[in-house]
C-alpha cells in the first residue's frame, strides 16, 4: 500500500471512530432459524445444526424491542424462515406492535394458504432469492433442481394477495453476471424491484478467511461481464429506480471484484443503525464478530446496546477494513 493510500485509509478510519452510534437502532434483523434445505454454493448455513428457539423466546424479544424502539423495521431471516410454522404469528405480533415487517425466502415453501397468512400478518416485503435469469443458473447456484421454478411460483402466489410486495434479491457472481440485464428486465416486467448482493465468503459457522474468493467456484474470471452488469444496474438506479442498491455501493463493487481483500474506504454501519439476533438468541452488531449479549442473559436490550463492551465492539466495527461493509445490511448510505 502506498503512503498516499495509507494516509487516505487512516483519515477515513479516523472519521469512522468519531461517528457515534444512534441512540436506538432503526433496523432489526431476526435470524429465527438456521434450518435450510438448499445446499447453496454461496452459503453454508444449511450445514448448521442449531435447534430453533421456542416461539415464546422470540415473542418476548419482539415485545422488548417494541417497548424500546417503538416503530422500526424488522426483517425475518434464516436459514429459510418459512420452515417455522409459527412464522406468521411472530410476524403478526411484530406488525401489531408497530414494526414494518419483511422477510427473506427461497420460495420453495410458499403455498396459497401461507401467502394469505403473510398478507393477514401485515408483512410489507418478501425478498425472494433469484440468482439469475434462467433455470440452469439458479438451480446450479441453489444446489437443487427446481429452484428457479419454485421461486417464480412463489412470486405468482404473492402477486395474488394485497401484500407483501416482492423484491427480487440476487447474489452477483461470475456465474450469473451475464444474466443481470435479463433478470432486471424480468423483474421490471413483473413490477418488482431488484436488490443485488455481492458474492461474499459463505455465511455459516465459518471463520473469516481473507483468501476465500480465490477458491470460490462462483468468483468471476471475466471482469468485463461484472463491469457490464454493474453498469446496467447503475443506469437503472439513476433512471427508473427499479434497483434498490445505492449508486455508490454498486460502483464500489467493481473494485471489490478485482480484489476483495483491499480496503475500499467505505464505513460500515453494523451496530450503528442495526441490531441483529442470531438463531441462538445472541445479540450481534456484526455477524462476523463475537456477540455482545443474549436474550436469555437477563439484561434489557437498551442496557446491552449501551454497554461498555458493546461500545468497544462498535468501535471495532467502525475501524474494520474488511470488505463486508459492502453487503446490503452493512453498507452505510451516509458514507457515499
Amino acid at each position: 500500500m502506498s503512503k498516499l493510500t495509507r494516509g487516505v485509509a487512516t483519515a477515513l478510519l479516523a472519521q469512522a471512530r468519531l461517528r457515534p452510534a444512534l441512540d436506538k437502532p432503526v433496523q432489526v434483523h431476526l435470524s429465527v432459524t438456521d434450518r435450510c434445505f438448499l445446499p447453496c454454493l454461496h452459503c453454508d448455513i444449511w450445514k448448521n445444526e442449531t435447534p430453533d428457539l421456542p416461539e415464546q423466546v422470540w415473542a418476548d424479544t419482539i415485545d422488548g424491542l417494541a417497548r424500546w424502539l417503538g416503530p422500526a423495521a424488522m426483517n425475518f431471516v434464516g436459514g429459510e424462515p418459512l420452515l417455522r410454522k409459527d412464522l406468521e404469528r411472530l410476524m403478526a405480533r411484530a406488525t401489531r406492535l408497530g414494526f414494518t415487517v419483511t422477510f427473506n425466502t427461497n420460495g420453495w415453501l410458499l403455498t396459497e394458504k401461507r401467502a394469505h397468512a403473510l398478507a393477514d400478518a401485515g408483512v410489507s416485503i418478501a425478498y425472494v432469492s433469484i440468482d439469475g435469469a434462467t433455470a440452469a443458473t439458479v438451480d446450479h447456484s441453489r444446489g437443487r433442481a427446481g429452484s428457479w421454478k419454485k421461486a417464480v411460483e412463489a412470486c405468482d402466489l404473492l402477486d395474488r394477495v394485497p401484500n407483501p410486495r416482492v423484491v427480487v434479491t440476487c447474489v452477483l457472481s461470475g456465474h450469473n453476471a451475464a444474466e443481470i440485464p435479463d433478470l432486471l428486465r424480468w423483474t421490471k416486467s413483473r413490477g418488482y424491484e431488484l436488490v443485488v448482493q455481492p458474492l461474499y465468503q459463505n455465511f455459516g459457522d465459518n471463520a473469516h478467511d481473507p483468501g476465500w474468493w480465490r477458491r470460490s467456484s462462483l468468483w468471476p474470471t471475466d471482469l468485463g461481464a461484472i463491469d457490464a452488469a454493474i453498469d446496467v444496474l447503475v443506469d437503472e438506479r439513476r433512471n427508473d429506480c427499479q434497483v434498490c442498491n445505492p449508486v455508490e455501493q454498486l460502483q464500489a463493487f467493481k473494485g471489490y471484484f478485482r480484489d476483495p481483500s483491499v480496503y475500499n474506504g467505505e464505513v460500515c454501519k453494523a451496530g450503528h443503525s442495526d441490531i441483529a439476533f442470531d438463531p441462538h438468541g445472541n445479540v450481534r452488531l456484526c455477524y462476523f464478530l463475537e456477540p455482545v449479549g443474549n436474550v436469555a442473559d437477563g439484561r434489557s436490550l437498551p442496557v446491552v446496546w449501551n454497554a461498555v463492551a458493546t461500545m468497544r465492539r462498535r468501535h471495532e466495527v467502525h475501524t474494520c477494513t474488511r470488505s463486508c461493509n459492502l453487503l446490503n445490511c452493512n453498507f452505510d448510505r451516509a458514507s457515499g
